[in-house]
């Protein structure tokens, strides 16, 4: 794996709080939002104290997500624009569980952890058979395998101009013609993320595997962050990993 030696813009690890390391996790998780949202060509913004997008979201994407956990007045502002201009309620993510809509027409998806693994916890090492998707028809084939996993849908979440984001690494490991695990990870000035983990063999190995190709992708002297819930949280926190705050996703009760 060659390591970018471009990412002298990561900050090394300095102690910090829970809650700074939790604003991190949701910082670099929007710039993944960013990143597949500006590959398909929609629109988006950004403030301190939120992320967010007009138009309607790719499959398990939301048109919002928090950034500052004190900033919970302009976040509602921007959940009724945003309803004003979709015609609907947005789905969102709730960076750092302070909002309370079920009163307001939303309901509760589901709640996870922010994950963060310090530098140097995770031993790298080059897992076997595993490659970066560097074209369009690799990422094809990347993208069938991760639905058949758990994520169905029609459309096409991850395009090609993704492939073109210097910040943004796509793996899977080979299987025949195609795929059976995959993940991404894409870095932030502070941290380096890990997500849509996937494998179709059931296997903890290709959390491990993920996980060994993050620390190896941009720098090693970066966090590795992500968010992760049940089973899946469960072997991060196997792997060196630990909750640094909880996050939620909310839904429209008019189911769309």
């Amino acid at each position: 794996m060659i390591r970018d030696s471009s990412q002298s813009d990561i900050v090394k690890h300095t102690a910090r709080s829970d809650a700074e390391k939790a604003r991190i996790c949701a910082a670099n998780n929007a710039d993944l939002y960013q990143a597949v949202f500006r590959a398909q060509g929609l629109p988006d913004q950004r403030t301190s104290a939120f992320w967010s997008s007009d138009v309607s979201a790719p499959p398990y994407y939301s048109n919002m997500t928090t950034l500052d956990p004190d900033a919970t007045e302009e976040q509602l502002v921007e959940i009724g624009r945003l309803t004003d201009r979709l015609g609907r309620r947005p789905g969102f993510k709730d960076g750092f569980s302070r909002l309370e809509l079920v009163n307001k027409g939303f309901h509760l998806l589901f709640s996870a952890s922010w994950i963060w693994a310090e530098p140097h916890r995770i031993s790298p090492r080059a897992p076997q058979d595993w490659a970066r998707i560097c074209d369009a028809a690799a990422l094809g084939r990347w993208e069938h395998s991760w639905k058949e996993s758990g994520s169905p849908t029609d459309a096409n979440v991850f395009t090609p101009a993704l492939l073109s984001d210097p910040s943004v690494h796509i793996y899977g490991r080979l299987a025949g013609d195609g795929f059976d695990a995959g993940c991404i990870v894409n870095r932030s000035p502070e941290a380096v993320g890990i997500s849509n983990i996937f494998s179709l063999t059931g296997t903890p190995q290709a959390f491990r595997d993920a996980v060994s190709l993050a620390t190896t992708a941009f720098s090693p002297d970066a966090p590795l962050v992500g968010y992760d819930r049940g089973a899946a949280l469960n072997e991060m926190t196997k792997l060196g990993f630990r909750s640094v705050g909880k996050l939620r996703i909310w839904l429209s009760d008019d189911g769309s």
